[in-house]
């Protein structure tokens, strides 16, 4: 394993029992889970075992800041995902779209995602939504209608996503991440 190519990714479900102790609960019913990169700059990978980290000398924790550290440079510097913000402040659609890349429903987790954000929204309530492995979408939270309109529009925009996820919300907070039940 190189922990150089360590990511963490979003997955639904339980993990296996096996893998349990490395896997981080998100909310609504979603994990953060340790993947090995295998093939820079292909989408190949495989999940990343206890008996790995044991042997690489890391724990869980210390193995989930190392896969955010690479996830915040991969963010930062890989021209394979997209980040772009659509609409405007005024209008319906007003988004940050993380996108085009299977690591962008895990910039969910993303130590700055809260502080870039507000920043390109303008906003201070922000909201998270993964409706799909290669998507992630940020828009400030102007109250449950609206959350409910950009759910809508996004369940439309995502009708026929190849790998559909989730259209559950998330707060996104100068503290973290939580689940919006």
């Amino acid at each position: 394993m190189n922990t150089e190519n360590l990511y963490p990714y979003l997955v639904p479900g339980a993990p296996d029992p096996a893998a349990a102790e490395l896997a981080v609960p998100v909310g609504h019913g979603f994990y953060a889970v340790l993947f090995d990169d295998t093939e820079p700059g292909v989408f190949g990978h495989r999940a990343v075992t206890a008996d790995q980290l044991r042997a690489a000398g890391l724990t869980p924790a210390e193995a989930h800041r190392l896969a955010l550290d690479n996830l915040d440079r991969f963010a930062d510097a890989d021209p394979g995902l997209s980040i772009q913000v659509l609409g405007d402040t005024a209008g319906p659609v007003h988004w940050l779209l993380y996108s085009d890349h299977p690591r962008a429903a895990a910039c969910l987790r993303l130590p700055d995602l809260y502080d870039h954000s507000r920043e390109l929204l303008g906003a201070d309530a922000l909201c998270a939504c993964v409706p799909q492995a290669e998507s992630l979408v940020v828009f400030a939270d102007r109250g449950p209608d609206h959350r409910a309109g950009v759910v809508a529009k996004l369940r439309e925009i995502e009708a026929d996503a190849n790998r559909p996820l989730s259209f559950g919300l998330f707060e996104l907070t100068a503290a973290g991440v939580r689940p919006i039940e």
